[in-house]
């Protein structure tokens, strides 16, 4: 009954999808071509401004990059069947993921300085995510609907000190912003009469979460072990999304019960924490072509839970009572520590042509016991290949960039899944059910073209 504090867990249940399911473990054009393996760059590379910003100790004159990526994720779930009190059995027709592909743009300019010995760069970019699109009266419904609008990006500036001739420093400090729309569905059962999957005891929530003034920073260094050997280490730190205000679009159940309800406010205080990275490779170096070996460890067991405050928040019509006062919310997560591994190269096929390819083997950060449709990261296998063509020579020039990748994640069948319906009149979980069982086949892809310019 109390339909704010269901449109509330709704927002809670629903975050994840701008966090751990999904950041794809490659960010970048050139980068996703080489399967992320850039934590030790050893020439010109704007893309360290993210992965290591010691590599832009290799910048010479004005550089600019423009690139774009089109990413997709296909997903499918089909729910585990429920067996009902009067001994039938209720079967879901499977639901696929009808979103489509995210266009995820990237800018980053950066050259010399004055000062010697001492690069700059400046960027705007976004993570590699996907967005989810399901049907509104789908078997999915309780966890979510729609994040379609949802975006995340960084405004980063950062420098490079060549301090010895065999060792770099870089640092940036950035700032963190997040849009996101998310669309789901509590249930208004409370025992007395119907189902807890009754369409007519429904509740719509509509959330609004915006945060535009976050700041972090990262750092790193690569150290030249010997003239074909490099290595690279950096550290992300954690950030997060704090939006005091965020609003809340409830579409109350069709039920007569609801007739009269209403909400007093329509704000609620979320915060979201996003992890600490730690990078490390080691690259050798040859006359032609390149390889790197690179880990990065994730620190996503900071999403423990999430905990929603309502703003002097009451539900007001609900019969026998005059008001129902909105209590903060906690939604568990319990997410865990993540590690990947990277595998990648570069190979000079003539002059003007550079070729790539990259393996990613990513651990996933969700239990299965908390896995959805909200949060689908499985362990991941990402296969890549791309290509550069370079128009000019020296310090001018203009360089093509193209790159794809395929994301293989494995099917995974969930039956011991903690993810209930939500709703706030049933706390021990007696009118709600649990609906995050059953199986998930997904599978996503990177297309990603970009252009490099020297001045």
């Amino acid at each position: 009954m109390a339909a704010l504090v269901i449109v509330a867990a709704i927002v809670l249940w629903s975050v994840p999808a701008a966090a751990a399911g999904f950041f794809l473990p490659t960010r970048g054009v050139e980068a996703t071509g080489r399967g992320g393996a850039k934590v030790a760059p050893h020439q010109a590379d704007l893309d360290a401004i993210w992965h290591n910003p010691a590599g832009l100790t290799g910048l010479g004159g004005f550089q600019l990059q423009v690139d774009a990526a089109l990413v997709g994720i296909r997903a499918e779930h089909h729910r585990a069947p429920r067996q009902m009190d009067d001994g039938s059995t209720r079967t879901y027709e499977p639901v696929q993921n009808q979103a489509s592909p995210s266009a995820i743009p990237q800018v980053v300019v950066g050259g010399r300085t004055p000062i010697a010995d001492i690069t700059w760069a400046f960027g705007a970019y976004s993570p590699y995510a996907g967005t989810g699109r399901y049907p509104l009266d789908g078997a999915q419904r309780y966890v979510l609907v729609d994040n379609v609008g949802s975006a995340m990006g960084y405004l980063h500036a950062a420098v490079g000190w060549q301090a010895t001739d065999r060792l770099a420093l870089g640092a940036g400090i950035q700032n963190f912003m997040g849009e996101m729309r998310i669309v789901a569905v509590g249930s208004g059962y409370t025992g007395m009469y119907g189902d807890p999957e009754d369409e007519d005891l429904d509740l719509l929530g509509v959330a609004t979460i915006g945060s535009y003034f976050n700041l972090t920073a990262n750092m790193g260094a690569t150290f030249r072990v010997h003239d074909r050997l490099q290595t690279g280490l950096s550290v992300q730190l954690r950030h997060r999304i704090h939006d005091p205000e965020a609003t809340l679009e409830t579409r109350f159940p069709d039920h007569p019960s609801y007739d009269n309800a209403e909400t007093t406010s329509d704000e609620i205080d979320i915060a979201l924490p996003f992890p600490f990275y730690v990078r490390t490779g080691l690259r050798y170096i040859g006359d032609r072509f390149d390889a790197e070996f690179a880990l990065v460890y994730q620190h996503w067991s900071v999403v423990d839970e999430y905990v929603a405050t309502p703003d002097e928040v009451e539900i007001t019509g609900v019969p026998a009572v005059e008001s129902v006062p909105v209590a903060p919310l906690v939604i568990p997560q319990e997410f865990r520590n993540t590690i990947s591994a990277h595998l990648g190269g570069e190979f000079s096929l003539s002059e003007p042509v550079d070729l790539r390819a990259g393996y990613v083997f990513e651990r996933g950060a969700v239990p299965d016991h908390r896995y959805s449709v909200m949060t689908l990261d499985p362990d991941k296998h990402q296969l890549s290949v791309g290509g550069s063509y370079h128009f000019g020579a020296g310090q001018r020039g203009l360089t093509l960039d193209l790159s794809t990748a395929f994301i293989v994640m494995p099917s995974k069948q969930i039956t011991n899944s903690e993810v209930r319906q939500v709703n706030p009149s049933s706390p021990d979980g007696d009118h709600s059910i649990v609906v995050g069982n059953g199986t998930y086949d997904h599978s996503g892809f990177i297309v990603g073209l970009g252009i490099r310019s020297r001045f």
